[in-house]
């Protein structure tokens, strides 16, 4: 049986909810709600921003018919035409800004075809865009391409003074990746975010993910004894990462 979010009751959290687990907040809303994102960052300041944010290459659909998927539930967002891409990074960037640390880090995954508008939305939004790392996966993504694709982009940036620890890390990240994506379509492996966490946070700094899927970010941020604020659209997805914070450390959610 798939263990998704999609084959689970329907959640019982509604769009605003936000719950405290341990050093971390996880909530349900849109990261272009610039309300809620006072809300949730009130008193708070973010050392960085790491994000899997939506590719708006309709990930699950462009795999259907090819393998058979974990995870069929659609990602939201994940729809958007080039056109709309630059526009989507701008607003879910701004309402972060005031929230930020004098010396920050934005770390924003992507891929081949809205690379170039997550960069023009990244600068339009008033981020200085640095470089591309490249997420080399341990096997390809089956797919359409004549060239089966074995790579994840991330954009890496900052807003006016950017902060970082390890000088002279590598561009080429080596990760595995997950045999299985059981709780998100394009669940990242947590020792890859904990690995940009760690060179870019201090322990006790806090991380933003505002795209959060299956919780990753809170998990890798808890291992490495950073804070962190989480949220996610789908009320469902909600639901997962507090299921994982409670199997994986037994912290409980407390709502807020």
């Amino acid at each position: 049986m798939s263990n998704s979010p999609a084959t689970k009751p329907k959640s019982s959290i509604n769009y605003g909810d936000a719950f405290k687990v341990g050093d971390h907040v996880i909530a349900c809303g849109d990261a272009q709600d610039a309300a809620l994102v006072d809300r949730l960052l009130k008193g708070v300041k973010v050392r960085a921003v790491i994000s899997d944010v939506p590719y708006g290459v309709n990930l699950v659909e462009s795999k259907a018919g090819l393998v058979k998927l974990s995870v069929q539930k659609n990602i939201l967002n994940d729809d958007l035409k080039e056109s709309e891409y630059a526009q989507f990074t701008r607003e879910w960037i701004a309402p972060v800004l005031p929230h930020l640390m004098a010396k920050n880090s934005f770390y924003v995954f992507g891929c081949d075809p809205t690379f170039p508008t997550l960069r023009q939305g990244m600068e339009q939004a008033g981020l200085k865009f640095s470089q591309m790392l490249i997420w080399a996966k341990s096997a390809p993504v089956m797919g359409r391409k004549d060239f089966l694709i074995q790579h994840e982009l991330i954009a890496v940036g900052w807003f006016k003074t950017h902060y970082f620890r390890k000088s002279k890390d590598r561009s080429l990240l080596f990760f595995p990746k997950p045999a299985r994506n059981p709780l998100h379509p394009s669940q990242k492996p947590v020792p890859l975010i904990r690995h940009l966490i760690l060179n870019t946070t201090d322990i006790g700094d806090t991380v933003y993910d505002p795209f959060m899927g299956s919780g990753t970010l809170a998990v890798a941020a808890e291992q490495s004894k950073r804070k962190s604020v989480c949220m996610d659209r789908d009320p469902e997805y909600v639901q997962t990462a507090l299921d994982r914070m409670e199997r994986v450390f037994g912290l409980k959610a407390q709502k807020i």
